[in-house]
């Protein structure tokens, strides 16, 4: 049966577009001995350096070697412990030798998980083959014609410049590029957006106020640690990190928690400042809004069973695609590759707005499915039916990354004589439907 978006019906979305296909996807011990070579196989597909897992391998037979020696020393020094007979000096060399054998299993141990924090989630089955962002599949984009105010749209900054609700010039003499200061209707604006959002999910979605500064543990639980350390800002004289996401707390507020039969799925929602040093953009696309270092965002978050993940992460990108839809931007929804969606994802949808200033598709929101790859270094799981912990599965989508959102309603919505008409679904937030010279 065709699903209805804004009035307008369009086909099921394609099986390509929810499948979440229930196949071991962490990298542990277990998977990597056990199938190597699908674990070699899949991690090629996102364009990973698969020698490691080599290397690992290398390391967990090692340490299986070891154990098994440590268990037959232990077994001695037992049937040792009750015979007189043995000598003093034979006791203590059996217990002198199992100490350096555990001290060499640990110290592999170490080793081997140093390794597997740097490999990523193997992509789902049904992820799109590619190995950059030119093999992503465009799976739904918006055919409704949307009316300009202008015929040939200024960009964003200009528009807003005149304005006089954004100046990043200024932002930029108090902290450098990258930065931005929302003035008058342009904070309110930002405001309308966040507290539109809220209202759109606040009856699903249980919110949570977390710190904006967390530990580098709590980093590692999302994967954003150690391999992404580069993008992260971090207290020079602390463990302390500022948050590139309220995923991440999100996420660490479950850690070591074994949910209860029935107690699945949990929604969460977070509304925090987000901080990414964006080293990697190479200076691409840092003009106004576009790339900045600090900005304000919702974000969505589930914990779910692995048997419901299909149908989680299709509610998820529904949940993130209406708040752009009802805001009448033009946009589309894209199916990642496998070698360019993020470390972590199992499946990963981005959502793009169209800034018809700059002429670019601006990613709005990253919807993914991260299969038990973070609830394993986090410790989240749940009891199953027949009382077995397992490890759960979380996703997360971006209810509103406001930046991009912004840009793409001053664009879209700037009128002949300068003005910036409200969207509709924003002005009982602003309490006016027009934003004028401030």
């Amino acid at each position: 049966m065709p699903t209805t978006r804004g009035g307008t019906s369009l086909p099921d979305p394609p099986r390509s577009l929810i499948a979440c296909k229930r196949v071991k996807r962490m990298i542990d011990s277990k998977l990597i001995l056990s199938d190597k070579d699908h674990v070699k196989r899949e991690l090629g597909r996102k364009c990973f350096d698969v020698s490691v897992i080599d290397d690992v391998e290398a390391l967990l037979l090692s340490i299986r070697s070891l154990i098994t020696e440590s268990n037959s020393l232990n077994k001695t020094r037992n049937l040792c412990s009750r015979d007189p007979s043995v000598p003093a000096e034979d006791k203590r060399g059996l217990r002198e030798r199992a100490a350096r054998v555990n001290a060499e299993i640990n110290r592999l141990k170490s080793k081997a998980d140093e390794l597997l924090y740097s490999v990523p989630n193997l992509p789902d089955p049904d992820a799109p083959e590619g190995a950059d962002a030119s093999s992503n599949v465009v799976v739904f984009q918006s055919q409704e014609h949307y009316e300009r105010g202008v015929s040939e749209p200024a960009t964003h900054w200009e528009v807003a410049g005149k304005l006089g609700i954004l100046d990043t010039e200024l932002a930029g003499r108090m902290s450098g590029s990258g930065f931005a200061l929302f003035r008058g209707k342009g904070a309110k604006l930002l405001r309308a957006l966040v507290n539109y959002c809220f209202s759109l999910h606040e009856d699903k979605y249980r919110e949570i106020l977390p710190p904006h500064l967390v530990t580098g543990k709590t980093l590692t639980y999302t994967g954003h640690l150690p391999r992404f350390a580069a993008e992260q800002y971090k207290l020079s004289d602390e463990d302390l990190w500022l948050i590139p996401t309220a995923e991440v707390p999100l996420t660490a507020a479950f850690a070591d928690t074994v949910f209860s039969q029935g107690e699945l799925p949990a929604y969460r929602m977070g509304y925090t400042l987000s901080f990414r040093r964006e080293t990697s953009s190479g200076g691409k696309e840092t003009r106004g809004l576009q790339r900045i270092h600090e900005f304000h965002k919702v974000e969505l978050m589930k914990i779910a069973e692995p048997r419901m993940a299909e149908t989680e992460l299709r509610d998820l990108l529904a949940d993130c695609e209406r708040i752009i839809r009802d805001l009448k931007l033009r946009y589309r929804i894209v199916d990642l590759c496998a070698g360019d969606m993020g470390d972590k994802y199992a499946r990963c949808f981005d959502i793009e707005v169209y800034a018809p200033g700059v002429k670019k598709w601006l990613e709005a929101s990253s919807v993914g499915h991260f299969s038990d790859y973070q609830a394993r270094r986090a410790g989240i799981k749940y009891t199953d039916e027949k009382g077995r912990k397992k490890y759960a599965c979380t996703l997360n989508g971006s209810g509103v990354a406001t930046p991009r959102v912004l840009a793409a309603i001053i664009e879209t919505y700037q009128q002949p004589d300068g003005t910036v008409r409200v969207p509709d679904a924003l002005v009982p937030f602003m309490g006016c439907d027009v934003i004028g010279r401030e």
